[in-house]
């Protein structure tokens, strides 16, 4: 049996959905536990969670996920998952029932946004890139090459036609969330916070022609930001750009998760704030 924790945070659009039927564990890493819900993937873009995912403090509360604050918790409900074995079919009914489930609203909202700090980012995002050994680009799994993509993705989303390039990253580059699909979700975030209605649908509509070129875990968060909700972590980017905080500090939060996700996400989101950005100056200056 698995423990239930006494308190987790949960994305609050789930309420006690998650823990109505069996799952089974895809992942079982160190700050985060996947389940697979047994939703059907045909659909790609439902609303439906068909994962959810546990993580620890660090990894805040993601879309279809909840966060378990006490790491003691965490640690024995870790220990639990891994002596039910792979793929063991699991029964979390209890914890709708032994738990306080605090609710996390995770849909972005549009907000005045430092434009001093987009442009800092986007700047020491550019430095970053430029100490980066020539060679690595050889070895990277296509990191590079998709990364260079990011203005055109954020043009081609704020002019309302994303697709040519859609097709070239969506499923480019390495990790289980790859590189394209992160900056992707990036974009989609950037849009929300512009409060840019036209070009989020757009951009949603183009991006669920492709979702079965991706993997499982892409899908789930791809479709998570076409409906406007975003992992904690993103939320605490855009403060960042928001509350106007140091770009180191916003690149350092973002190195923070995944190998190279949240790096990559920050990619797509500061591509497409700095070409809004360089819009609306030209239009001023006209």
């Amino acid at each position: 049996m698995i423990a239930a924790p006494r308190v987790a945070r949960i994305d609050a659009s789930l309420g006690n959905i998650v823990f109505a039927r069996p799952s089974r564990v895809v992942h079982l890493g160190q700050s985060a536990i996947v389940l697979n819900l047994g939703n059907s993937v045909a659909q790609p873009t439902s609303l439906r969670p068909t994962l959810l995912t546990i993580t620890n403090r660090a990894g805040g509360v993601t879309p279809g996920g909840l966060s378990i604050s006490d790491s003691a918790q965490f640690a024995r409900i870790r220990a639990d998952f891994a002596a039910a074995g792979d793929g063991a079919l699991i029964d979390l009914s209890r914890w709708a029932v032994d738990t306080v489930l605090e609710p996390l609203d995770l849909v972005l909202a549009p907000q005045e946004l430092d434009a001093a700090t987009i442009l800092a980012v986007s700047t020491a995002i550019a430095d970053e890139a430029r100490l980066t050994p020539a060679a690595f680009s050889l070895f990277d799994g296509g990191l590079t090459g998709v990364r260079s993509r990011a203005a055109d993705l954020a043009n081609g989303a704020l002019s309302l036609a994303p697709e040519p390039v859609l097709a070239d990253i969506i499923g480019a580059g390495p990790g289980t969330t790859p590189t394209g699909d992160d900056m992707v979700v990036g974009c989609l975030a950037a849009l929300a916070v512009l409060g840019r209605v036209d070009a989020t649908s757009r951009l949603a509509r183009a991006t669920a022609s492709l979702l079965q070129a991706t993997t499982t875990t892409s899908r789930h968060y791809l479709a998570a930001a076409a409906s406007g909700r975003f992992a904690e972590h993103v939320h605490n980017l855009i403060d960042g750009f928001s509350a106007g905080h140091p770009a180191d500090q916003l690149l350092a939060h973002a190195h923070r998760w995944g190998a190279t996700s949240g790096i990559d996400l920050l990619i797509g989101m500061t591509a497409t704030l700095r070409e809004n950005f360089a819009a609306q100056t030209e239009e001023g200056a006209a």
